[in-house]
Order: C-alpha cells, then sequence, then structure tokens
C-alpha cells in the first residue's frame, strides 16, 4: 500500500455514529470494523468478504440499518467460513472433551516426532469452536486465522442474540475512527 493511500473502513455496530457519535458507537464488543481495500488474506478480510457477498459493491457506499433478528443469514455466514477454515484442522475425539490437557500432553504431541513438536507444535493449543475441540497452531498469526476468526463471529453473534440491530456505515477513512 502507497504511503500516501488511505485506509477506508465500514463500521459495523449497533448504533448509527452520526446520531451517538464515534465513541459510543465504537465501544468494545458493540461494533466491527471491516477494512475494505485490505491486501491481507487473514480474519478481517474474511469478515469484509462476508459482508461484500450479502450487501456486493454497495458496501461502503451506502448505509444499511438491519433490524434485530433480520441478520441470522449473516451468522450463517460467518459459519459455514469457520466450518471451511476447521477442515483443515486437528480435531480432538469426543472421548477427550473431558481430559482436553491429557489429549494434548499424551496423545496430540505423540503424533509428531520431539524435533517436529518443539520446533512447529509447541504453541498449539485447545479451542472450543462450534461446540467441539480443535488444537489449533497458535505460534505465527498466519496459523491464528481459524481462532482469530472464531472471536470474530462470536462478536457478532453476541449481538445477534442480544436482540441489537446492525447500523453499517459508509466508507469512513480509518483514521476518523480516533484509535
Amino acid at each position: 500500500m502507497e504511503e500516501n493511500e488511505i485506509n477506508y473502513i465500514v463500521l459495523v455496530s449497533i448504533k448509527n455514529y452520526k446520531i451517538v457519535g464515534m465513541r459510543e458507537a465504537t465501544m468494545p464488543q458493540k461494533q466491527r470494523i471491516l477494512f475494505l481495500n485490505s491486501n491481507i488474506k487473514d480474519q478481517a478480510y474474511l469478515e469484509t468478504e462476508i459482508f461484500k457477498s450479502f450487501f456486493g459493491e454497495d458496501l461502503g457506499k451506502k448505509e444499511f440499518f438491519l433490524e434485530a433478528g433480520s441478520y441470522s443469514n449473516i451468522i450463517e455466514a460467518y459459519e459455514k467460513t469457520l466450518r471451511t477454515l476447521l477442515e483443515k484442522e486437528h480435531k480432538v475425539p469426543k472421548e477427550y472433551y473431558d481430559k482436553l490437557d491429557e489429549y494434548k500432553n499424551e496423545v496430540y504431541n505423540k503424533l509428531f516426532t520431539i524435533e517436529d513438536y518443539v520446533d512447529n507444535h509447541w504453541y498449539d493449543e485447545v479451542h472450543e469452536i462450534l461446540g467441539e475441540y480443535y488444537v489449533l497452531p497458535m505460534r505465527f498469526p498466519a496459523q491464528r486465522i481459524p481462532y482469530e476468526f472464531n472471536n470474530c463471529y462470536l462478536y457478532i453473534k453476541k449481538l445477534f442474540d442480544s436482540g441489537e440491530p446492525l447500523y453499517i456505515s459508509t466508507a469512513l477513512p480509518f483514521d476518523d475512527l480516533g484509535f
């Protein structure tokens, strides 16, 4: 990205920033930020792609207001994307759900040579996602995309479950958020 290029975002919030102000609309866990011109294919990119699939070229050009309970299709798209990401990850067998530490320390690490485990799997962690457990690589940001995208999903799902509407802004320069 060129130094002068503006990084545009779309604010997805339970509040319209034009009415309540940017500070109120960007409260933690009450909003999602979509990066419109990101070249990095990470969890933020995946979130933006989900919203683009519903709003197309209008995303960033028009404002949208989604009534509470009316965006279950967006939640389903998050879940579908998450399931696709998890297809490549190591799933913990159900018989170990009540002994996750034992599974990771005594079963999972024996799938690798000591050198491979120390070099490539030392930082792997067990996480619950969509009601199932997975051992996820956590050492590098590119490896953490399923974990980070699950956090994105949990935020938007929490808003949906609490009965909050969604306000989707037009494109804004990132610097306008005041972070």
